[in-house]
Formats: structure tokens, sequence, C-alpha cells
């Protein structure tokens, strides 16, 4: 991870952490494409719900950021 993304994640963990759970296990992780702003998205099937994940690296390979979504 990037230090900047790091440390937003750092702040946002509980939450995260506690929205990812209630989703349960995870069913499917599918490879969706890549969008219009160059970050790669896919689609996370759990067993109470779907979430479309949008992440982005910078050019080290470090991820800069992640949306997420619910489908």
């Amino acid at each position: 991870m990037s230090p900047g993304f790091a440390g937003v994640t750092r702040t946002q963990l509980s939450a995260l952490q506690g929205q990812i759970t209630a989703m349960g296990a995870v069913q499917s992780f599918t490879f969706k494409g890549v969008g219009a702003a160059g970050r790669d998205i896919y689609e996370v099937k759990f067993q109470n719900g779907t979430l479309e994940f949008r992440i982005g690296l910078e050019p080290d390979g470090k991820v800069e950021g992640i949306t997420m979504r619910a489908l």
C-alpha cells in the first residue's frame, strides 16, 4: 500500500472489518475488467450479498486506493 492509503485504511479498519464480516463467507471472486480510470474491477460474491471492488495501483505496484460498493 502507498503510505497515504495505508494511513486512511488504518483509520477505517474497524468499520471495514465489520462490513466485510457481515457479508459472510466468500462464494466467488471474479475479475471483471479495467475501469475508465484504470482501476481493476472485481466482483466478490459473499454468502449475504455481492460487492464490487475497484483497486488502483501506483506505478511501483503499491495499492493507492480501493473503492467498494454493493451490487
